[in-house]
């Protein structure tokens, strides 16, 4: 756990670094003859926007979801209606229950439990960007190769045909 927040702050570190030198930067006048002249405008971003960009910097890569998944990659995204967050997840060789296509050789019951406790660890990741963020303003979408096979919605891990069909 505390090798965990030493690279949060490592990252959150990096990241106020590469702010404030974006501050500095549009401090000064550019000469960007190559792009259109609104790229040059200053822009000052909402902290939602801050928090998005830094979730989505530190946070997508490998790590161990569960005893049974890993999550490959993730992204975050502040829509109308809440946060986002797409999951794209593999298992792990002593669980290799995905058979492709969104099918595994397990009961949905099992299937729900595994994406339920990956959920749960990831609704935490995201409350330490979002303190204030309500079950039902957090959905995650999980993804096996490419194929819907878990969602969260309204604090509910939905597995199967319980989904709805969004793609």
């Amino acid at each position: 756990m505390t090798r965990n927040w030493l690279w949060l702050t490592i990252g959150a570190v990096a990241v106020v670094g590469f702010v404030a030198g974006m501050v500095v930067a549009q401090e000064e006048e550019w000469d960007l003859d190559f792009l259109p002249a609104y790229y040059s405008e200053s822009y000052t971003p909402t902290l939602v926007e801050w928090r998005e960009v830094q979730f989505n910097a530190l946070e997508d890569g490998e790590r161990h979801l569960t005893d049974r998944l890993v999550q490959t990659s993730c992204a975050l995204y502040v829509e109308y209606w809440g946060i986002n967050l797409e999951v794209d997840t593999s298992t792990k060789p002593d669980w290799d229950m995905y058979r492709g296509d969104g099918y595994f050789a397990c009961s949905d019951e099992e299937l729900r439990t595994t994406y339920t406790e990956a959920a749960e660890k990831l609704a935490d990741i995201v409350r330490d960007y979002f303190p204030e963020i309500a079950d039902e303003d957090l959905g995650i979408e999980f993804f096996m190769e490419d194929v819907l096979v878990a969602e969260r919605e309204h604090g509910e891990t939905l597995v199967g045909d319980e989904m709805l069909e969004l793609w």
